[in-house]
């Protein structure tokens, strides 16, 4: 899904809630974010850069919003968001003994197809799948990687990602309005860094890793159904 295409279904979901029927809900919660990380091998140009440098991702954390605007008994649109946590890069491979490579603020709203079974007692499971669209702001390189290198003061960029996700939840409902929400769901990112660092001699020297980040997402939401 391009990001015009998401930006414009984020819309029409937002606008629907306008006009949205009782059972619309708004969930807020906590979330933790398990990466899965697959790396390849950090390249440059010849000569510049050791064999078997790769970057894995720490877990984290954020506080996760869900709008939840139903289509009819069974179906409905899902959008998830959450507050970008930053997340950090560390080496692996033959770059472990670097730590902490780099970090950047992690943007991933997505948008879902809802569907769910006739609830059992106080209970509503349901399924869901789509789409994210993932960007990253405010990145930064430590001084580690940089010295590591010959230079200083490296930059980077890290290119934004489509892919899909799918769900997994349940809300028990306290009242009529009132529920609490557990889910698990699985995205789909990937990115490629752009790593440049100005060093003596050789000038800007770029070089770029390729990430698979595949994170597992647990969340516990409080629900309120307007």
């Amino acid at each position: 899904m391009s990001t015009h295409l998401l930006r414009a279904a984020v819309a029409a979901a937002l606008a629907a809630t306008a006009f949205a029927t009782p059972a619309a809900g708004l969930k807020v919660g906590y979330a933790h974010i398990g990466f899965n990380t697959r790396s390849g091998e950090l390249a440059g140009p010849p000569g510049t850069t050791p064999p078997g440098v790769q970057a894995a991702i720490d877990d984290t954390r954020t506080l996760a919003l869900v709008l939840d605007v139903p289509l009819s008994e069974q179906w409905g649109v899902v959008l998830q968001m959450g507050t970008p946590p930053i997340v950090r890069f560390n080496g692996a491979g033959a770059g472990a003994a670097l730590g902490e490579v780099g970090s950047a603020r992690a943007w991933f709203p997505a948008l879902l197809a809802r569907w769910q079974p006739a609830p059992w007692g106080s209970l509503q499971p349901y399924l869901a799948a789509g789409f994210n669209h993932t960007f990253f702001t405010d990145t930064r390189i430590t001084p580690a990687y940089s010295a590591a290198f010959g230079g200083s003061e490296s930059r980077s960029t890290l290119k934004s990602s489509q892919g899909p996700v799918v769900k997994l939840g349940a809300e028990w409902r306290l009242d009529e309005r009132w529920g609490v929400d557990l889910a698990y769901s699985r995205y789909g990112i990937r990115t490629t860094a752009t790593i440049t660092t100005p060093t003596p001699g050789l000038g800007d020297v770029a070089r770029t890793v390729s990430v698979k980040a595949d994170p597992d997402v647990f969340s516990v939401m409080l629900g309120y159904r307007f």
